[in-house]
C-alpha cells in the first residue's frame, strides 16, 4: 500500500475511512487521521481539521426532530459509514497490529503497545532490499568422479519460489548458469541450507543434493534431487520432524567416511519452544545400519535469531569442524564440535566443548558465513606452530555491519587469534548498497573456499561470487556474477 500521509477534509464532516484507486488508505477516529503505511511498519496519527463550512441561513427550511433535512441525511449517511468503517477498518487494523505483532516477536523485541504521534514527513517506504531483508542463501560445490566442477546457488525470488542457478564446466569456462524452481512452498524470508552427497556413501550411487528450508507454518523440511535430474525435486525423510523459531537460521554438514561407508549428516537450528539454544538433527548410517533422525538441544546462552555457522577445522578429516554462535551479548563464540565416530547409537550426543569467547559483535539477524584458507606454505618446519597439526586451516568470518551497509572480515587461526582483514575486502565493496545474505563453500580436500554474496545497490538482488585468495595477502576478487531470477 502506498499511503496519503496528507490530512483530508469533507466539509464539515470527516470521512471515515478514504481507499483510493492507488490504494491509499486513510482513517479518521476521535478526530484525528491515522495513516498505516505499507507492511504495518509505521502507524502515524495526525491532528484532524476542525474547520467547519460557514452556513448562512438566508432562507430558512424545514427541520426534521430540530434537524434540517440535509443535515439528517448527512447525519444518517455518516452513522451508516461509520457502522461500516469500523467494520473494515477494524480489520485493517486488527491484521496490521498482528503482523506488527509478529514482526516484533521475531526479532526478540516487545510489541509497541503505544502509537507513535509524531512522524517525520519523509517516512522510508519499504525498499527493494527491504522485501529481502532476512532471506536465505545457500551454496554447493563438487567434483565428480570425471573431475567435473559442478556450482549450485540457492535463494528465494520474489514469488517465495525456492531457486537453484547451477553452473558446470564441463563444456567451457564460460558455461552459462541455468535455473530451476525446486519449490513452491516457503515461508517468506526463508532461511537456507545446503549439502551434497552419496547415498550411504557409496560411489555406485549417484551424488544428491539437499536443501534445507522452511515452510509457512514453520516446519522444516528437506528437498533432494539427484545431480544428474535437477528437475526430479522431492520432499526427503528430514522433512516435517522439526519446527524452528519463526527467525531462526539453518546450518547443515555432512560427513562421509567411503572407507568405511559410514556417514554423519547433521541440520542445526533454533527450534520452537527451544528459541534461546540450538537444536540438532542428526542421521547417521553405516555399511549395516541406517538411523532414524534424532533431535538434540544445546541450551546455548544466546538471543532468538542469532546467527550460527559452521566450519572445517582441517583438511580431508571432516570429523572435526567448529561452530560459530552469537550469546546473548552479540559476542561471537567458537565451540568445537566433534561428530562422534559411534555412529552404531544413533543417541550418541555430540560432544560440544566451549573453544573460545571472542569480542566480535554480530548482531541478531546479521548474516554470517566462514571460508577456509590454507596458509600452511607460509611456515616452515622450525616455524610451524605446534596447535596446527590438528587445526590447519585459517577461519575467514564474514558477517556484515548494524546497518548492513558494509561486510567486515575477521581471520582466526589457532596461533594467533583473530585479526581484522576488513581493508582487504575493500575494492570489492559497493557503495549506497544493502548487504542481505552470504554462504560459503570450502572445499577439504584442497582447503580452498568461496564465498557468495547476496546485496542489493538499489536496483534489485544480485548476487556475486568472491574467490578466497590462495595465501593470506594475496588480492581478493570477484570471480563471477551469479545468474538469478528473483521475479
Amino acid at each position: 500500500l502506498e499511503v496519503d500521509r496528507r490530512p483530508q477534509s469533507n466539509g464539515d464532516l470527516a470521512p471515515i475511512a478514504i481507499l483510493s484507486g492507488e490504494g491509499k488508505i486513510t482513517t479518521y477516529d476521535d478526530g484525528k487521521i491515522i495513516d498505516f503505511t505499507d507492511g504495518g511498519k509505521h502507524l502515524a496519527v495526525f491532528p484532524a481539521s476542525k474547520s467547519q463550512p460557514v452556513h448562512e441561513n438566508i432562507t430558512p427550511t424545514p427541520k426534521i426532530i430540530g434537524l434540517q433535512r440535509k443535515t439528517l441525511i448527512r447525519l444518517l449517511f455518516v452513522l451508516l459509514v461509520v457502522i461500516l468503517g469500523s467494520a473494515i477498518g477494524g480489520g485493517v487494523v486488527g491484521s496490521r497490529a498482528v503482523r506488527q505483532k509478529n514482526k516484533a516477536e521475531s526479532l526478540s523485541q516487545p510489541a509497541p503497545s503505544t502509537v507513535q504521534t509524531t512522524v517525520s514527513a519523509n517516512i522510508p517506504l519499504p525498499t527493494q532490499a527491504g522485501r529481502y531483508t532476512n532471506t536465505g542463501l545457500a551454496a554447493l560445490q563438487w567434483t565428480d568422479l570425471n573431475r567435473t566442477l559442478h556450482k549450485r546457488v540457492y535463494y528465494q525470488d520474489a514469488m517465495n519460489k525456492l531457486r537453484e542457478s547451477a553452473w558446470d564446466n564441463s563444456t567451457a569456462p564460460r558455461t552459462p548458469w541455468w535455473i530451476n524452481t525446486i519449490s513452491n512452498a516457503v515461508k517468506p524470508g526463508t532461511p537456507l541450507a545446503a549439502v551434497a552427497g552419496y547415498p550411504h556413501a557409496d560411489y555406485s550411487f549417484p551424488l544428491v543434493k539437499n536443501v534445507y528450508y522452511m515452510t509457512n507454518t514453520n516446519q522444516l523440511f528437506e528437498r533432494q534431487a539427484p545431480s544428474n535430474d535437477s528437475q526430479a525435486w522431492k520432499d526427503d525423510n528430514f522433512s516435517g520432524l522439526y519446527r524452528g523459531s519463526n527467525s531462526t537460521f539453518l546450518a547443515a554438514y555432512w560427513n562421509q567416511d567411503f572407507y568405511r561407508q559410514s556417514q554423519q549428516l547433521v541440520v542445526l537450528f533454533q527450534e520452537e519452544g527451544f528459541a534461546n539454544g540450538i537444536t540438532q538433527g542428526r542421521y547417521t548410517s553405516n555399511s549395516r545400519t541406517s538411523n532414524p533422525w534424532i533431535g538434540d538441544n544445546f541450551g546455548f546462552s544466546q538471543r532468538q535469531g542469532s546467527t550460527f555457522a559452521l566450519c572445517p577445522i582441517a583438511k580431508r578429516n571432516g570429523k572435526q569442524i567448529m561452530l560459530y554462535t552469537a550469546d546473548r551479548d552479540r559476542k561471537l563464540q567458537q565451540h568445537e564440535y566433534a561428530i562422534s565416530e559411534a555412529i552404531v547409537d544413533p543417541g550418541t550426543v555430540i560432544p560440544l566443548t566451549r573453544e573460545s569467547a571472542t569480542d566480535l559483535i554480530v548482531e541478531p539477524r546479521s548474516p554470517l558465513a566462514i571460508a577456509v584458507q590454507d596458509n600452511q606454505s607460509l611456515y616452515t618446519a622450525d616455524t610451524f606452530p605446534e596447535c596446527a597439526k590438528k587445526r590447519p586451516l585459517t577461519h575467514l568470518i564474514f558477517y556484515a555491519s548494524r546497518d548492513s551497509q558494509r561486510l567486515i572480515l575477521s581471520a582466526w587461526n589457532c596461533s594467533t587469534g583473530f585479526s581484522d582483514h576488513t581493508p582487504e575486502i575493500k575494492p570489492l565493496q559497493k557503495p549506497n548498497t544493502t548487504y542481505l545474505a552470504l554462504s560459503a563453500v570450502n572445499d577439504r580436500a584442497t582447503g580452498k573456499g568461496v564465498i557468495y554474496v547476496m546485496f542489493d545497490p538499489g536496483t534489485g538482488p544480485q548476487i556475486e561470487e568472491w574467490t578466497v585468495p590462495p595465501l593470506a595477502g594475496d588480492p581478493w576478487v570477484t570471480r563471477r556474477t551469479v545468474n538469478t531470477n528473483f521475479k
